[in-house]
């Protein structure tokens, strides 16, 4: 994969790809670009770690696929037709004001959300820091950071590239803002609607499915994983397989046994 419009051609051909290597149920864009699974990252910019950490860039800016935190709470691409889907299993659809009200995200994430919820665009990093009060400076970054994690693992604000002064610098929104349609498609789905979306978007390009690890690394309940697997195995489209050094249930698309 010589490059970020290949990248891009690979995550809508996958459905979900993660930047560096995550999981071993997903694929990545590292991999993919080496062409060698047992590849190790390095932390230089002059190597192929630092080209694929610039695709993100360009992918985004381009608006390719969905960018955020959600295998394994790690940089993940997402097809776009499948987001309402992720919203929908790994999310949370209620709003800022009621997880503060609840006590489930911290001052720091909501000072953060509300600066986002009265802006039309998506804001940098010194922008949002400045508007919701947090000292700057690298010194003084953590808070920001962690309060920007809490919201960023909830799928509640977006991750947009956007090109200023000829470079692209990562922006961050709403997302039931920004992303409103996606949000009330979620809203409107049951579980097991989104989980059939994301399995039929997920197992066209997989060379298999272990539903206990797909659920853990994705952040979804196993049954709910285990109860769509066996819908697609009642369809036919999906059966029962054995695979040396696999562990637990593993099922394949129905004919590639044998």
């Amino acid at each position: 994969m010589p490059d970020a419009a290949a990248a891009a051609d690979l995550i809508n051909c996958c459905g979900i790809a993660t930047v560096y290597p995550t999981s071993t149920e997903v694929a990545n864009l590292f991999h993919a670009h080496v062409g060698d699974p047992k590849a190790k990252t390095e932390n230089k910019w002059d190597s192929p770690s630092g080209r694929v950490y610039s695709w993100r860039w360009e992918i985004g800016r381009k608006g390719s696929a969905f960018y955020g935190t959600v295998v394994r709470k790690r940089p993940t691409f997402v097809m776009w037709s499948l987001l309402p889907a992720i919203l929908r299993l790994m999310g949370d659809l209620r709003t800022p004001d009621e997880l503060f009200d609840f006590g489930i995200i911290s001052n720091n994430a909501y000072k953060i959300a509300r600066v986002l919820d009265g802006s039309r665009e998506p804001l940098g990093t010194s922008d949002i820091r400045r508007q919701a009060g947090f000292p700057m400076g690298r010194d003084n970054s953590a808070a920001y950071h962690k309060g920007l994690a809490e919201l960023e693992n909830r799928l509640l604000v977006t991750s947009e590239f956007v090109a200023q002064e000829g470079e692209a610098t990562k922006h961050h929104g709403l997302m039931f803002e920004r992303r409103r349609a996606d949000v009330d498609a979620a809203s409107a789905m049951t579980i097991e609607q989104a989980v059939d979306t994301l399995l039929e978007g997920y197992i066209p390009s997989a060379a298999y499915i272990r539903p206990a690890v797909l659920a853990k690394d994705l952040r979804i309940e196993e049954p709910d994983i285990s109860a769509g697997v066996e819908r697609l195995v009642t369809s036919g489209k999906l059966e029962p397989a054995t695979a040396p050094g696999l562990n637990g249930s593993c099922y394949v698309i129905s004919g590639q046994v044998g």
